[in-house]
């Protein structure tokens, strides 16, 4: 059009001062872009449902703010206010479209926290059944340590809170204490519930309960810890335990701790063969167990739970 006009003076000519003026058919030009604006701005009223907020304001100003500047371009000569207007409001527009953007990230963000933290509440109530439905049948196999698993569990997260692990890591290691004699399961029922003391040939087997509490565990691949406790819980600080021999750090932590729980409880329960060992008599096989049998700083933690149970009152109890 402005080629033709060039030839026909349809838009605009030049006066004898070479000035631009318009010609009687300026108002086709206008008339164009006007409706060009109001089809964008009938599409945005009719898909303002499916855009936010911020898009919404920003696509308005972004259409109505040249439409207005265009019909009063019709009446204000000389000055260039459409091209003005759309130098202006393309500015808002990006600043409504980046708020729009963040605000998307952040609302993308809630939503993956959010199902992050489901997921993994479904996953501490899924450990949580699991460890105690394997508990029960430990208590259910040994009749004469009823409540054991549930006991050194119960020490081993009182151990790890007074050693300063956080709540998570006592968490988990309750829980690896609730399992660790799962592999008793495997032992035969004659083993596990002999009265008296076992002979050489018995205690080797029930020796073989950790491999056996590993290898039960293994499938469970999100909670790998649980392995550890049941695997290495009678392995000594000194490396004269079992299944491996390991010695010092070398043993993952949580089984150093539940060494200590579990020794404790076994000397305050009752069994086939005695009744529960005085409260000093236990005290002194802990103190003497430090840096030997125990982590020094387990033990020592220990003995300091025994010291303020002025009452016994940790004696096989559940």
């Amino acid at each position: 059009m402005l080629i033709i006009s060039q030839f026909t003076g349809l838009y605009y000519t030049f006066d004898e001062f070479n000035h631009y003026v318009r010609a009687p058919g300026f108002i086709v030009c206008y008339l164009f872009p006007i409706a060009i604006l109001l089809l964008q701005l009938s599409v945005i009223v009719q898909y303002r449902r499916k855009l936010s907020g911020k898009m919404q304001t920003g696509l308005l100003v972004f259409t109505t703010t040249p439409l207005v500047a265009a019909i009063a371009q019709v009446f204000a000569y000389g000055l260039s206010l459409t091209n003005i207007a759309i130098a202006i409001t393309a500015v808002i527009f990006y600043i409504f479209a980046l708020l729009d953007i963040n605000t998307s990230i952040e609302e993308a963000r809630r939503r993956e926290t959010e199902y992050l933290k489901e997921r993994q509440q479904y996953m501490d109530v899924l450990l949580d059944q699991t460890a105690k439905v394997l508990a029960s049948a430990i208590d259910a196999k040994d009749k004469y340590t009823h409540g054991h698993s549930t006991r050194v569990a119960r020490y081993s997260k009182e151990i790890a809170s007074l050693a300063g692990k956080s709540e998570r890591e006592c968490e988990g290691i309750y829980y690896a204490a609730l399992v660790h004699d799962v592999g008793k399961i495997g032992i035969s029922d004659a083993v596990i519930n002999k009265k008296g003391r076992l002979t050489e040939e018995e205690y080797e087997e029930m020796k073989k309960h950790p491999v056996i509490g590993k290898e039960i565990l293994a499938s469970i691949n999100l909670s790998p810890f649980l392995q550890e406790g049941a695997y290495c819980h009678h392995e000594r600080y000194d490396g004269k335990g079992y299944p491996e021999g390991r010695k010092g750090k070398d043993i993952p932590e949580l089984a150093r701790i539940i060494a200590v729980a579990d020794a404790y409880d076994a000397m305050t329960s009752k069994r086939s063969y005695r009744d529960p060992l005085p409260q000093q008599k236990v005290r002194e096989e802990i103190e003497k167990g430090v840096g030997t049998q125990f982590d020094p700083e387990f033990a020592r933690i220990m003995l300091r739970l025994i010291d303020a149970d002025s009452n016994y009152d940790m004696c096989e109890k559940v």
